[in-house]
C-alpha cells in the first residue's frame, strides 16, 4: 500500500496531509521520560489522533516534538500533518514562558541547521483549532 504527499481530507479549511517522517524537522529540546510515555499511549491506542502543524516548506513542527520522537520510537515512516505558513492568520506564536510575541524568523532559521530551541520556547496557537484524525498507527509503519 502507498500513501502519497497528497492531502487526505480537509476540515474546517485545513488540509490532512501525510508526509514522510523524513519531512519533518524537530524545532525544540524534548523530554525524553515524556516521549517514552507517549510512544507507549500512541502504540496501546493503536491510532493516531492528532496531525501535528508543520511549516509546509520546511517541516519544521509548529507544534508536536515530542509526537515527532515518540513517532521514530515506534519506527513510523508517515505522519499526518497539516501543512502551514507563518504568515498564516490563523497561526499565533507566543514565547512560552512570557506569553509575548515570538519572532518567527527565529524558527525559521532553524531549517538551515541542525539548532533546536530549548525546552517549551514557543507556543503555538491556531484559530479555529486544528482537527483531530483517527489514522491506524499500522498505515503509517
Amino acid at each position: 500500500m502507498t500513501i502519497s504527499a497528497a492531502p487526505v481530507s480537509e476540515v474546517a479549511g485545513y488540509v490532512v496531509a501525510i508526509r514522510t517522517i523524513e519531512f519533518f524537522q524537530a524545532t525544540e529540546q524534548v523530554d525524553e521520560d515524556h516521549v517514552r510515555q507517549l510512544a507507549r499511549t500512541i502504540h496501546l491506542q493503536g491510532h493516531w489522533l492528532a496531525p501535528m502543524p508543520i511549516e509546509s516548506s520546511t517541516g519544521l513542527v509548529m507544534d508536536g516534538n515530542h509526537r515527532l520522537q515518540a513517532a521514530r520510537l515506534l519506527g513510523l515512516r508517515r505522519l499526518p500533518c497539516i501543512p502551514l505558513h507563518y504568515g498564516d492568520r490563523r497561526v499565533a506564536v507566543r514565547c512560552w514562558r512570557s506569553n509575548l510575541p515570538f519572532d518567527t524568523r527565529r524558527v525559521l532559521s532553524l531549517a538551515s541547521g541542525r539548532e533546536l530551541l530549548p525546552f517549551k520556547t514557543t507556543r503555538h496557537r491556531f484559530d479555529p483549532p486544528l482537527p483531530q484524525s483517527h489514522i491506524p498507527i499500522a498505515l503509517l509503519a
